[in-house]
């Protein structure tokens, strides 16, 4: 017999071996989920159970069919999220995949770091002159608007991949260091266009009032993870995900804070101890979203 975490951090068993294989092909468990035997003394990834071995050898998969996905059904459904459990799971997925996954996440990181330094260039003479010298121009508020909108995608682009690779390590799909840069398939139109109408609206709701921008940010937050896994169009993607984290806006709040919390942790540590809060906090957000997103959580 054992006992499983389910998709909400609970406890469920026991439960017959029987059971599991069930799950395992109904798609409610996966490689990353945590299990002990009765004989265990801490739980440890089904993966690394000999029995279930042939459970999750690999399958060959439509190519380009996205998963099936209704939003109808979801967005009628609840969800419990259970903050702790999210961070506590990034840390194990972290554990059990230490250098691929700090390896990648710096990579990426890197990238997106030099874009912005490009930008920063390109941008800095205009910032100069508003700041500096008083002298706002409609050319230098060209200069700064484009260069904005220009690498907003490419932000989106690069974190949209990074996170598809969290999500295919948490379902024990063999994640490859290719699948970080997948924000280059066929999402990379929707991805663009998300980055740009998400980051005019919020500005706008910022400028009206702060707090409409404030909610927006938040309410839109897994319309990226939901074009890059589910192949939606930008705008649906924000809609699901506005309608999902409205359920529990001030959970996800709180949830986005502990992220941000965990990043600045690691940039105290000497900034060296971000190379692998990063890594848990991307760990962590997908946890989420398969808890909100997903129809195959326990319970």
């Amino acid at each position: 017999m054992y006992t499983i975490i389910g998709g909400d951090g609970k406890e469920y068993g026991p439960v017959s071996a029987e059971d599991l294989r069930n799950w395992i092909g109904e798609g409610r468990l996966n490689a990353q989920t945590l299990a002990k035997a009765e004989s265990d003394a801490e739980f440890r990834p089904l993966s690394t159970f000999p029995e279930f071995a042939d459970a999750f050898a690999p399958q060959a998969p439509m190519p380009d069919a996205p998963p099936a996905f209704s939003t109808a059904s979801l967005a009628e459904g609840d969800y419990d999220l259970d903050i702790g459990g999210c961070v506590s799971r990034g840390w194990e997925l972290v554990k059990a995949n230490f250098w691929p996954t700090v390896g990648v996440t710096a990579l990426v990181m890197i990238i997106i770091g030099g874009v912005n330094q490009i930008v920063s260039l390109l941008t800095r003479p205009a910032m100069n002159g508003m700041i500096l010298q008083h002298q706002v121009t409609p050319g230098a508020v060209l200069v700064i608007v484009f260069s904005t909108l220009a690498s907003a995608p490419i932000y989106t682009i690069f974190t949209a991949g990074l996170l598809k690779y969290y999500l295919m390590l948490i379902r024990g799909e063999g994640a490859q260091i290719g699948d970080a840069f997948s924000g280059f398939g066929p999402s990379i139109g929707q991805l663009a266009l998300l980055s740009v109408v998400q980051m005019i609206l919020v500005l706008l709701g910022i400028l009206l009032c702060v707090i409409p921008g404030i909610y927006l940010s938040v309410a839109w937050y897994f319309a990226m993870p939901l074009i890059i896994d589910r192949r939606m169009n930008f705008w649906a993607a924000m809609e699901l995900s506005r309608k999902m984290v409205n359920k529990h806006w001030f959970m996800i709040f709180a949830f986005l804070i502990v992220y941000v919390l965990l990043i600045i942790a690691g940039l105290i540590a000497c900034c060296i101890g971000i190379f692998v809060t990063m890594p848990i906090g991307f760990a962590a957000l997908m946890y989420a979203y398969e808890t909100i997103f997903s129809r195959s959580q326990t319970g």
